[in-house]
């Protein structure tokens, strides 16, 4: 239905970088997505969806971002600066975790246990690479053109070479990995029923380390620029702070009633907290590790993935 507009964006919209003054939360039980402005938290717009959005990507290089449907076996494009939908492509499964790299969309189908790879210019799914059961959360390194993602029931993480789109390794990891987010030098995926957070170094593709953190991690977040790692614990509505250059852990810093899904603003020195049970929005100072808001953004907020676009150097495309 959107193709000539998708077509059209890739003709005369590619570069490399795009300004993103959004972020963006998929309200998965309320079948839109709030948008937001960065630059003072307050709403912009409501888009509506399909039912049931649950993962997010933004692109770094052009001005859509996408959604995936778990139950409906669907991935949205969207217009950032319209904040209209673009097109809606059937991709079959259960597409849950998304990540742009290499000018493709990289998705992981949480039932059939692929990555899923999205050419945006025709909308068709160009490859399925098999990986371990129940694939979660979704990464990109783009520097070393791979592609990362945690295997829920395999308690592993594969790496995904996003040129020949391949796996290359698969490293055990502890129980129940589910989120996952990187550095320059480290991986650090959540280890949901270990209670543990698995430090894989890039270069060797080894696990060189676990932390403890709280009860049940789900999200983690990384600022490069203050050195921390942050890990979201469900069951102690709790985050974890941890100092990436000693990986110990620094701190807690409350948050609302089962958080989930976590994103750094590095420019802004921000910290989002996204709290399932609350229907709300915690936004912390990085620098200081203070609340600075709590922004309701209704019941079924899920935007898995990094929602307010992808920092940096090694990262971009």
């Amino acid at each position: 239905m959107f193709r000539f507009s998708l077509l059209m964006f890739l003709n005369i919209f590619t570069m490399p970088s795009f300004a993103q003054p959004y972020f963006y939360i998929n309200q998965q039980q309320g079948n839109s997505v709030s948008v937001f402005s960065k630059s003072n938290l307050s709403p912009k717009a409501t888009i509506p969806t399909l039912e049931g959005p649950a993962g997010i990507a933004i692109s770094p290089n052009n001005p859509w971002f996408a959604v995936s449907y778990p139950e409906q076996g669907m991935i949205s494009f969207f217009d950032v600066e319209k904040l209209i939908p673009l097109e809606h492509v059937s991709v079959g499964g259960s597409p849950f975790g998304l990540v742009f790299t290499n000018n493709q969309l990289f998705y992981s189908d949480w039932n059939d246990d692929y990555i899923g790879v999205i050419n945006p210019g025709s909308g068709r799914v160009v490859k399925k690479i098999p990986v371990g059961e129940s694939p979660a959360g979704i990464i990109d390194i783009a520097c070393k053109s791979q592609v990362w993602v945690v295997n829920r029931e395999s308690n592993s993480v594969s790496v995904i070479d996003s040129n020949s789109l391949t796996v290359i390794k698969t490293i055990s990891v502890g129980d129940a990995p589910f989120a996952i987010e990187a550095d320059e030098e480290y991986v650090y995926v959540a280890n949901a029923q270990e209670n543990t957070l698995s430090i894989i170094e890039i270069e060797s593709l080894v696990e060189i380390k676990k932390i403890k953190t709280g009860r049940m991690p789900y999200g983690v977040a990384v600022d490069r620029q203050q050195h921390k790692i942050y890990v979201s614990n469900q069951l102690s509505n709790a985050v974890s702070v941890i100092d990436s250059r000693t990986h110990k852990t620094i701190k807690q810093i409350k948050t609302g009633e089962y958080p989930e899904n976590i994103a750094i603003d590095e420019a802004l020195h921000r910290l989002y907290v996204l709290n399932w049970f609350d229907g709300s929005l915690s936004v912390f100072d990085s620098r200081t590790d203070r609340e600075i808001k709590t922004i309701k953004v209704g019941e079924g907020s899920r935007a898995f993935g990094r929602f307010t676009g992808k920092a940096a150097a090694c990262f971009k495309n």
